[in-house]
């Protein structure tokens, strides 16, 4: 073979050939092969990139960025502060204030009027039951008579239509005879007082009597 290829010119450049096209083969393989590569690195390394951080989102899961976007402000995450609503505490047993006396529910037009006219509401409170109630309802009765007060008397189911007084002395339970002052004697501020139990006529006559008292409230006390 090796004879032939020396002493043969034709064999020789046939077999050049076949070298020369064996060697094109490959190297166009090779780069083909490294073009390939490289497309796919490209790809990947444009599609892998840098990780896209999500859009921040508030305490409701809305995205900030979105709402941004369009203009507009997101919800807030705390809740609006309601300012806690003033009741005011209740009156103590003995000279409590009963507001602003005017008619409306838990105070009687025949009460304000009595109040008015500058006389002492005396307001008597039952059960109806008990043998307290029916003394001392007899009692207060018997005051009908006298022009400088004026007199109610209601059940305790249906205390609630003189609630602005009731309330405003505390009434906690009954028999309750409330007694409120004349209103020049108080310079025009309801004032009353209220006492529990049995009371007996002159108990009541006194109850009365200290709702009408002028005179100075610091007296001494002699034992």
């Amino acid at each position: 073979m090796r004879k032939v290829l020396n002493d043969n010119p034709v064999a020789q450049m046939a077999v050049l050939g076949l070298l020369a096209v064996i060697v094109a083969f490959l190297l166009l393989t090779r780069v083909a092969h490294k073009s390939g590569g490289s497309d796919s690195s490209a790809t990947s390394a444009t599609t892998s990139g840098a990780p896209v951080a999500p859009a921040p989102t508030d305490s409701t899961g809305a995205s900030t960025a979105s709402s941004s976007a369009a203009g507009t402000t997101p919800p807030a995450t705390g809740s609006t502060a309601v300012p806690p609503t003033t009741v005011p505490p209740a009156g103590s047993a003995t000279g409590a204030g009963v507001g602003e006396f005017v008619v409306g529910p838990g105070l009687p037009a025949p009460v304000v009027k009595a109040y008015a006219d500058d006389k002492a509401v005396v307001l008597f409170v039952f059960r109806g039951r008990g043998i307290d109630d029916a003394a001392v309802r007899a009692s207060v009765e018997r005051l009908r008579g006298r022009s400088d007060l004026a007199v109610f008397v209601t059940h305790a189911a249906h205390i609630a239509r003189y609630a602005r007084i009731t309330e405003g002395v505390d009434v906690n339970r009954v028999p309750a005879l409330i007694v409120l002052r004349p209103r020049h004697l108080t310079h025009g501020t309801p004032t009353a007082s209220v006492s529990y139990g049995f009371r007996g006529p002159d108990s009541v006559d006194q109850a009365i009597r200290n709702a009408l008292y002028k005179g100075p409230s610091n007296l001494p006390y002699y034992p």
